[in-house]
């Protein structure tokens, strides 16, 4: 598989590049996945967060399996940046996956069908916790609940 799913790891995948040969690896920062340097990988993906993260860096395997995320950057160009120090000639590679915000929130859905929360529609992403199993709230909704009961009651 080239192209990576819409989404990865619950983000937009928005471009990816293969390293092939021709893409020279240096280790230049501390990518320790598991007490092992993690290396050179063979897929990098470029995602946005559906939330405030921003976007991110996916280190990869040829499946499309995340070994390790950087994450904080602020445009597309600063990870391409970041990318280019350690994988030196990959600039040149990045593809657009073609792949729209509503397709990755679709992929991700589905997913996690069965998790999210009865109320307002959240998904484990996007919660801490899930309390129940025929109807299900998450801790989110439950925050809510818990302010808007005891607001009334000062009112009162």
């Amino acid at each position: 598989m080239s192209v990576p799913p819409p989404a990865l790891h619950s983000t937009h995948a928005l471009e990816y590049a293969i390293v092939d040969e021709s893409v020279e690896f240096e280790q230049r920062h501390v990518l320790n996945v598991g007490g092992e340097w993690l290396g050179r990988v063979p897929r990098l993906a470029i995602c946005e967060d559906f939330g405030e993260l921003g976007f991110l860096l996916f280190h990869c395997d040829a499946e499309w399996n995340v070994l390790r995320v950087a994450a904080g950057y602020k445009s597309i160009a600063e990870v391409e940046a970041r990318a280019e120090r350690s994988y030196h000639g990959i600039n040149g590679k990045w593809v657009p996956t073609g792949h729209s915000r509503a397709a990755a929130e679709k992929y991700v859905a589905d997913a996690f069908k069965g998790w999210e929360c009865s109320f307002c529609g959240r998904l484990p992403p996007q919660y801490e916790q899930l309390v129940g199993e025929r109807v299900r709230i998450c801790n989110h909704c439950i925050n809510e609940f818990h302010q808007a009961i005891h607001s009334e009651r000062d009112d009162t």
